[in-house]
């Protein structure tokens, strides 16, 4: 585990790239031979953490066996992914830097996210096909809802912007629920349909 936990440390600051085996047993006040032992180098290594420290398939799986209806669908995935975001924003930001150097490692990022923006993808199509959200581009609408979630539920990533656009931020209200409406509102719910999922 402090080996773990010492990768997600140091990928998440230097990126994985950039972090060696070497500083990640110092890190870890572990045996430099341990990482070859239990994970068979690196990269195996870097599937190790992301299976540790990220649960989506498992909430994924949850609330797709639940069979709940599009709103209560979307409420319920938007605060899962809240709840992880702010609780390991280490996982978010290497997640974030991988798929921006368009790493190797994105088909193994992938199948451990994939599952719950499948499950998205699930309930706007529902949604849309029992007229509860009304939107033209599934496509568009995917991202925007997605981009929603991650950038809103990173406070060091939200902050920057308020600092460079320099503006006073002054907390009123819950931000989740602000969230959870504002993209429900988006996708055309009235503020009744909200409150009463």
């Amino acid at each position: 585990m402090r080996i773990l936990q010492a990768t997600k440390k140091l990928a998440a600051t230097k990126g994985f790239e950039a972090t060696s085996v070497r500083e990640i047993c110092k890190e870890a006040n572990a045996n430099i031979s341990l990482v070859s032992y239990y994970y068979g180098g690196k990269e195996p290594l870097f599937e190790a953490m992301l299976q540790e420290f990220i649960p989506i398939p498992v909430f994924s799986e949850q609330l797709r066996y639940e069979e709940v209806d599009p709103i209560q669908g979307m409420k319920r995935l938007i605060e899962q992914m809240y709840h992880f975001c702010k609780s390991d924003p280490e996982i978010s930001d290497i997640v974030h830097q991988e798929f921006t150097l368009h790493s190797s490692r994105i088909d193994i990022i992938q199948k451990y996210t994939l599952p719950v923006w499948l499950l998205l993808r699930h309930y706007l199509e529902a949604g849309r096909e029992q007229g509860v959200f009304h939107f033209h581009s599934i496509d568009h609408t995917f991202l925007q809802v997605m981009g929603s979630i991650l950038f809103g539920s990173n406070e060091a990533k939200s902050l920057t912007i308020v600092t460079l656009l320099d503006i006073q931020l002054v907390e009123q209200g819950d931000p989740l629920q602000e969230m959870i409406v504002y993209i429900l509102r988006g996708l055309g719910c009235t503020v009744e349909q909200i409150d009463n999922k």
